[in-house]
C-alpha cells in the first residue's frame, strides 16, 4: 500500500514521464550505490512504456555510472538541466565566457571554496581536494589544471565547493545578487551551483513533455534540494523525499520515505502496482 504521507491519489491519469534527482532522493550525497530493485523496476517502467529520467546536478558519467544496468532504458538531464542526453535529443546550454570568468573571480575569494567549471561530460578543477571528491566519490570524468579560465568556452555549469556549507560561506547577498542574471542555485550541503538563467531541472523536464505530447498530470517527479524545485512544479505527481529541505517539501504535493527507506522505490512500485495511476 502507499504509505499516508504519499497524500490521496489525483485521478486516474496514467503515469507517462518520471523525472527523479539522484543525491539524497535516491542515495546519500556522493555515493554511486544505487539499491539493485531500481535496475528491475526501471525495465518494467520502460516496458510499459513510462520514460524515465535520471535529473541530477551530476556529471552524465557520473549518473550512468549509477544507472549501468539500465543505460538503454533511461534518458539523462545532467549539469542541473544544462545537459539533456537521450537517443532522440542532445542539448547544451553553453554560459558566455566572460560571465565565466567574473563569475569564477569572485568565487575564488571565498575562504575555502573550491571551484569547477563543467562542460559537456567533463569537469575541469583547480584544487586537489574537489579533484579528488568529484573524480574519486562521483566517478567523474574531469581533468585538474592550473587554471580553470585557461579555457572558458564551452561551459554549461560552474560550481562552488566547500567542505562544510558551501551556502553559509558564499552568503545570501551573493546568490540573490548573481541570482539576478543567472541561475545560483544551492544543489547540496557543499554546493553552489551557477547556469544561464532560465537553464535548471524543470526547464530540460519541460523539453520532454513538450517532445512527447505528456502533460504535468502525467508526469512524477522526485527531490531534495533546491534545485529540484522548479522539476517538481512541473509534475502534478511531485514528492519530496522525508529528508529534503523545507522549502521543497512546500513546493511538492506530497511527501515519500527518505532516500534511506528507499523512498522513490516504494513509490515507483506503488505505480507498477496501480495504487498510484
Amino acid at each position: 500500500m502507499i504509505p499516508h504521507v504519499y497524500g490521496e491519489k489525483k485521478g486516474k491519469q496514467m503515469i507517462k514521464l518520471i523525472a527523479t534527482d539522484i543525491d539524497g532522493t535516491l542515495v546519500a550525497d556522493g555515493t554511486l550505490d544505487l539499491n539493485p530493485e531500481y535496475y528491475d523496476v526501471i525495465k518494467e517502467l520502460k516496458r510499459r512504456g513510462t520514460i524515465v529520467l535520471a535529473a541530477s546536478g551530476r556529471q552524465r558519467a557520473s549518473i550512468e555510472k549509477v544507472f549501468t544496468p539500465v543505460l538503454d532504458d533511461i534518458s539523462f538531464i545532467s549539469e542541473n538541466g544544462t545537459c539533456i542526453h537521450s537517443k532522440d535529443y542532445q542539448y547544451v546550454d553553453v554560459i558566455d565566457p566572460e560571465i565565466v570568468r567574473t563569475y569564477i573571480e569572485e568565487a575564488r575569494q571565498f575562504p575555502g571554496c573550491e571551484i569547477a567549471i563543467n562542460k559537456d561530460n567533463m569537469t575541469y578543477m583547480e584544487n586537489i581536494g574537489i579533484y579528488q571528491h568529484l573524480v574519486g566519490d562521483y566517478g567523474y570524468r574531469g581533468d585538474l589544471v592550473d587554471d580553470v579560465l585557461g579555457n572558458p568556452e564551452g561551459v554549461c555549469k560552474m560550481s562552488i565547493f566547500h567542505h562544510n556549507c558551501a551556502e553559509d560561506v558564499v552568503g545570501d547577498e551573493f546568490i540573490k545578487r548573481w541570482g539576478k542574471k543567472m541561475n545560483v542555485v544551492v544543489s547540496g550541503k557543499c554546493w553552489v551551483d551557477c547556469a544561464n538563467k532560465g537553464a535548471n531541472k524543470g526547464s530540460a523536464l519541460r523539453h520532454f513533455q513538450e517532445e512527447y505530447g505528456i502533460t504535468p498530470d502525467e508526469t512524477l517527479a522526485f527531490g531534495d534540494n533546491l534545485n529540484d524545485i522548479e522539476m517538481l512544479k512541473r509534475a502534478s505527481h511531485s514528492f519530496a523525499v522525508e529528508n529534503a529541505r523545507d522549502e521543497v517539501k512546500e513546493a511538492a504535493n506530497f511527501v515519500a520515505p527518505s532516500y534511506k527507506e528507499d523512498g522513490v522505490l516504494q513509490v515507483l512500485k506503488a505505480v507498477l502496482s496501480g495504487e498510484l495511476c
